[in-house]
């Protein structure tokens, strides 16, 4: 569907605070508990906002006419059922046709020791749920549905009287509402059972009741740990007299009446976890005990008031309604589980931690899993989704200083008795700040972290991020390189050479995917050592690495089917393993690779993407094609749109009902297709704006994508020419881009009035106005 533009749309400030923020140290969030706080300019949604997404609805809304089971949706991975989340607290949900259950879980429930093949150490657990159950006959007419653009969950029971059901978790408080409503003309009968998981006896639970208010706690092993954990879930019915009974040591019961024509609300506060062994349970009977009416009309308000927001930051139309689909789910569910307000970060899986024993511990992997899952909320327009990210990171470098000192003969024997400046990271960690896993003998799981890092100042241009955060980090691997990195003769003069872990449990001489982030790292060093103006006396060193840097490794394809074209090797030595694409770091997220390389390594990146993705079948036939960013790479470096295109329309056709992409192992790094979608119409080169560098030949657009230099760009494509070009300057810094028609001249329109501009060869720049937006278009168009 084309959508014309508003190009006249002024300015909303919007400001979004937290109960949870608020109790978070400072010293973990961006900035101050002020800036936290600031409001936050967005352009004003439009009619063309608002048409785009009621378009949308049926596309974003999941539909099931049967009843699901639990056994139907139980995961100890990604979520199958539908779901719903805020960050903190996650919900998954089965039903029969007279009852829906919600299975619980809070992002810092994580007990310790916890031990099975992948390690031991903290694993992230589920705390219970809640099952509404109506005393009806069953019947027919079942139906559900999973609401993404109004985030709802809607239950329609297949009972003689049916009940209406919908469901909807509040954005800034821990509260899950359940609205019931009975229009039939006799009163219902409800049962609400609310229960910790008690499904190990290994994790104490308890169950109270407190006057109207029914209480369950679970509690995290209590020996051998470094800490235990203990939440707790609450409910209370509100718009109905209820009887409240204990009916074990973990589950209690509400009986009430639905009557004809009314309304009740079914509300349950999600309370605890952390590493204080609080449930904090008199907190979340007062908060139940004083909610009424007029405060859930509000939390109802900010949620609506918030999703709006969050939908409108930025969209595309791909003119393919299933890569539509997967784009916009994808940002439900990267929305849904890691917001600014979390007390924690959560892992490849967000926030649905809905098994004692979740692949992998439910932990944030740092070799490329959970680094992917952050990828496309820079140029979508929601950068403070990777906020939880970076409070884990910075709380897991003190560990990772100490190892890099005292441990890196557990990475590699070879490396016994060595110590080094900087960090080495374990392959992942818990997001309530705790490392875990192993090393696979890889040296790269900080510095993955250095594109997230760049990004946000990038996109952003918040420079107090720079200077505070990113630049340490960077440093920080920078630090590690210089110790680490083999100055040795080679020919007539000298390289600096690394051997790492490429892939999991390997050792390699030179990989690329490591020598992509040793270059990512002292380029940005060098960038922004000179803006912040320090360590000039490092960068004589840091330039000197990146003049002596090895090659990539070019060899011949050695598996068939291939067309006979070289391509980048994973290493030194000629490694030649297909479906994994790791030799393409460099071109992402690392950046040193791109569309303006010298056109043999380009091409050589090309025939690369050839091999293992089109030759090889790595695009379907790899559970980690998303993850491991092979659309991203094959887009940044412009290869067949087409076959892209294809590829992502193929694999969102094979997703859940819930719309989501499941491997069986991995979760958030899917959400990957945005950014990839994003990468093909809108890229940033040499600090230029490229506008629609690789896209197919049909009709397209995208509204409000965000660029490096914090613009927010918008434009429609029909196949040929591009028209509706606008910009809009959050920093008021000089945009450049290169020209989108070719050699017409453009001019550059501020507020209805022409404004000067430089060109040199076809890429034009002109100065910007903090909060000015500019209409860009070929001279006579």
């Amino acid at each position: 569907m084309k959508i014309k533009r508003n190009l006249t749309c002024c300015i909303l400030l919007l400001s979004f605070s937290s109960q949870a923020e608020q109790n978070v140290n400072s010293s973990n969030n961006i900035g101050s508990r002020a800036q936290s706080q600031q409001k936050r300019s967005l352009i004003k949604n439009s009619d063309a906002d608002n048409q785009f997404f009621l378009s949308k609805k049926n596309l974003m809304t999941a539909v099931w006419n049967a009843p699901f089971s639990y056994e139907s949706i139980r995961s100890n991975h990604a979520p199958i059922g539908p779901y719903i989340g805020n960050g903190d607290v996650g919900v998954v949900c089965h039903t029969a046709e007279n009852s829906q259950t919600f299975r619980i879980s809070k992002i810092d429930f994580v007990t310790d020791g916890w031990s099975d093949w992948a390690g031991s150490g903290p694993a992230a657990l589920p705390v219970g749920g809640v099952k509404i159950t109506v005393e009806s006959p069953i019947s027919a007419g079942f139906k559900y549905e999973m609401d993404q653009l109004g985030n709802e969950l809607r239950m329609r029971t297949a009972t003689t009287q049916p009940v209406h059901m919908k469901s909807w978790i509040s954005v800034n408080e821990n509260l899950l509402v359940t609205e019931l409503v009975n229009n039939t003309k006799t009163p219902i009968k409800i049962s609400v059972d609310t229960y910790a998981d008690s499904i190990s006896a290994t994790y104490g639970t308890t169950a109270d009741v407190n006057s109207n208010v029914t209480q369950v706690t679970r509690q995290t092993k209590t020996t051998d740990v470094r800490w235990v954990s203990k939440a707790g879930i609450s409910t209370k019915v509100l718009g109905a007299s209820s009887i409240c009974s204990r009916e074990s040591q973990a589950q209690t019961n509400t009986h009430f009446t639905l009557k004809a024509g009314k309304t009740v609300y079914v509300l349950s506060y999600i309370s605890g976890g952390g590493m204080k062994n609080d449930a904090q349970m008199e907190n979340a009977y007062k908060t139940l005990h004083d909610l009424q009416n007029n405060r859930l009309n509000a939390l109802r308000n900010t949620k609506i008031a918030w999703w709006k927001d969050m939908w409108n930051r930025s969209y595309v139309e791909t003119n393919d309604e299933l890569i539509n689909r997967q784009y916009l789910s994808s940002i439900y569910f990267l929305a849904s589980a890691y917001n600014e307000h979390s007390p924690a970060c959560g892992g490849m899986y967000g926030v649905w931690n809905m098994d004692d024993k979740m692949m992998y511990h439910g932990d944030i992997h740092l070799n490329y899993n959970s680094q992917a899952g952050f990828y496309s909320v820079f140029s979508a327009n929601r950068p403070e989704i990777a906020k939880p990210f970076y409070n884990f990171i910075e709380a897991i470098l003190p560990d990772g200083r100490r190892r890099a000192q005292n441990d890196m003969g557990t990475v590699h024997p070879s490396l016994a008795g060595k110590s080094f400046r900087g960090a080495v990271f374990l392959v992942g960690g818990l997001g309530i700040g705790i490392p875990y896993n192993y090393y696979w003998q890889q040296t790269m799981n900080a510095p993955f972290n250095v594109p997230l890092f760049s990004w946000y100042y990038e996109y952003t241009g918040d420079l107090d991020f720079l200077k505070k955060r990113a630049y340490p980090f960077i440093k920080e691997c920078g630090d590690f390189y210089e110790d680490y990195l083999k100055k040795e003769p080679y020919g007539d003069t000298y390289r600096y050479s690394i051997t790492t872990g490429a892939h999991e449990s390997s050792w390699d001489l030179n990989p690329p995917s490591d020598l992509g982030f040793v270059k990512q790292t002292f380029s940005l060093l060098l960038k922004y050592s000179k803006l912040l103006d320090v360590d000039e006396n490092r960068r004589t060193l840091w330039q000197d690495i990146l003049d002596h840097l090895p090659k990539y490794k070019v060899i011949q394809p050695t598996k068939t089917p291939n067309k006979g074209l070289p391509v980048f090797a994973k290493n030194e030595a000629g490694w030649d393993l297909p479906n994994h694409m790791i030799q393409m770091h460099p071109v992402y997220p690392c950046e040193v690779l791109d569309l303006l390389s010298d056109p043999d390594s380009l091409q050589i990146a090309k025939n690369t993407v050839e091999y293992y993705e089109v030759d090889q079948n790595g695009f379907q036939g790899s559970m980690n094609a998303l993850g491991l960013s092979g659309y991203i790479m094959a887009a940044r470096v412009g290869f067949s749109p087409e076959i892209i295109i294809k590829n992502l329309s193929i694999l969102a056709s094979g997703a859940q009902k819930n719309f989501l992409i499941i491997d069986g192992h991995h979760a958030s790094e899917k959400t990957a297709l945005v950014e990839t979608v994003n990468s093909m119409m809108l890229q940033t080169l040499d600090n230029t704006l490229y506008i629609f560098p690789n896209w197919v030949k049909s009709s397209a657009s995208f509204t409000r994508l965000r660029t490096k230099g914090a613009f927010l760009v918008s434009a429609d494509y029909d196949g040929t020419t591009i028209t509706n070009l606008s910009i809009y300057s959050e920093k008021g810094t000089k945009c450049q881009i290169h020209n989108p028609w070719k050699e017409k001249k453009i001019q550059v329109m501020e507020n209805g009035k022409q404004i000067a501009i430089s060109k040199t060869g076809e890429r034009f720049s002109f100065e910007t106005k903090i909060g000015r937006h500019y209409i860009i278009r070929p001279i006579g168009a």
